[in-house]
């Protein structure tokens, strides 16, 4: 295990034992791992939303660290990673693959939450509260501890199952509020719901990062708003939201994280994650 993700996994997993409750975990049924929740028992989970480019030369460190973060098994039930890739570098020379104008705007959002007007690569943000350049470990260390040792106020539970064809998956998300959030406005939270892709790797053949070949985890595919759950306790809402896949993404390397979030302060209050290994 390289030296970074040990001292990492063994700070944060120091933040948990000083914790109090049981452990939040996220279950999973079945060996294809289909099906996973997220309970609110105490701190966690912790969504981070990097914003990141190919065409930016500081950002494959982030990548890494992303990388590092969830994939560590010590992790992988609190700590739920998404790789946002932004179009706005992609003028200087190097069109990044998995660019959108969508994340773009989305990290406008969160500036405008932040009352900043600056956005920047590689961001990352922390359940939408925090954040910070995303190369810095102990930055990103100190802001993921933050976020372990504030409880949930929503349970969460993701079930992944084929659709009709092998173009489609469904996700089905269940949520339910378990605690009156802090901060709510009110105002419905939105559900939101991704499918990410795992195991990228892309020959750059011009920009920043000319003659690299670039590694990339969790990355962003799609994001829905699957609608909206009203900040009280008690309230639940189920819904379903069928992807469909692109013939080029590795459905063995697929998974989706569904989280609540505030639409005005950005705030996350509760998530969970499930991948499908494979689809027969």
């Amino acid at each position: 295990m390289p030296a970074t993700r040990t001292l990492i996994a063994a700070t944060l997993l120091a933040t948990l034992a000083c914790g109090p409750g049981t452990s939040l975990g996220a279950s999973a049924d079945g060996p294809d791992a289909t099906s996973a929740s997220a309970s609110a028992t105490d701190g966690g989970p912790v969504v981070l939303e990097l914003f990141t480019s190919q065409g930016c030369s500081s950002c494959p460190p982030a990548d890494r660290l992303l990388t590092r973060l969830g994939d560590d098994p010590q992790l992988a039930s609190r700590v739920f990673p998404l790789s946002f890739h932004v179009d706005y570098w992609n003028y200087i020379g190097w069109t990044d693959p998995f660019s959108s104008a969508d994340w773009s705007n989305r990290q406008r959002r969160y500036a405008r939450a932040f009352d900043s007007r600056r956005v920047y690569t590689p961001q990352l943000v922390v359940n939408g509260r925090e954040e910070g350049v995303g190369s810095k470990e102990g930055e990103v260390e100190a802001m993921v501890r933050r976020a372990l040792y504030r409880p949930a106020a929503a349970k969460l539970h993701v079930q992944l199952s084929p659709g009709s064809d092998p173009s489609h998956l469904r996700a089905q998300v269940d949520a339910q509020m378990v605690q009156p959030p802090d901060g709510a406005s009110g105002k419905a939270l939105d559900l939101m719901v991704v499918l990410y892709e795992k195991d990228l790797t892309t020959s750059v053949e011009s920009g920043e990062n000319a003659r690299r070949t670039l590694h990339n985890d969790y990355v962003v595919r799609v994001l829905e708003d699957a609608g909206g759950l009203a900040p009280r306790e008690g309230e639940s809402t189920r819904q379903e939201v069928t992807f469909d896949l692109d013939p080029s993404w590795k459905v063995r390397d697929l998974g989706v994280v569904a989280f609540l979030q505030a639409p005005r302060t950005r705030a996350v209050y509760g998530a969970a994650r499930a991948t499908l290994a494979v689809i027969e």
